[in-house]
């Protein structure tokens, strides 16, 4: 499935085709303990510049635990590093989201709401043509 069509992105659509991207394979947390470590995987690939990889593992994160936000937060920077901004806005804005609410449930610590939304403002710092 091509994420990065040129076509204006409808964010409810994206979001729930790549909550479905690994429907067959990967059932919502119904995996073993190694997910776990798949957002840690998705970062260093994109740290090596392994787009596709990064891409890859970050879109398997999200089948895996799609009430989570680290494996939207971790697509959208892939999608910034590439210069794909729409994506990026609307996986970092449901990022955001997801993190709020786990804020709000103590699943998540204030650093880390602060770091997804720094992400955010970065990611709409980006020029459309990057």
């Amino acid at each position: 499935m091509d994420m990065t069509d040129q076509e204006p992105l409808s964010a409810e659509k994206y979001l729930k085709g790549l909550r479905e991207l690994f429907a067959d394979e990967i059932k919502p947390y119904d995996e073993d303990d190694w997910d776990w470590t798949w957002p840690d995987e998705g970062y260093q690939f994109l740290e090596t510049c392994d787009f596709g990889m990064a891409e890859l593992t970050f879109q398997r994160v999200i089948a895996a635990r799609p009430d989570d936000s680290d494996g939207f937060e971790g697509l959208a920077m892939v999608y910034k590093a590439l210069g794909h901004k729409p994506q990026a806005v609307i996986l970092i804005t449901e990022a955001l989201r997801l993190a709020k609410e786990g804020y709000a449930k103590g699943h998540i610590d204030i650093e880390a709401l602060e770091e997804i939304a720094m992400a955010q403002r970065l990611i709409h710092e980006m020029s459309d043509e990057e």
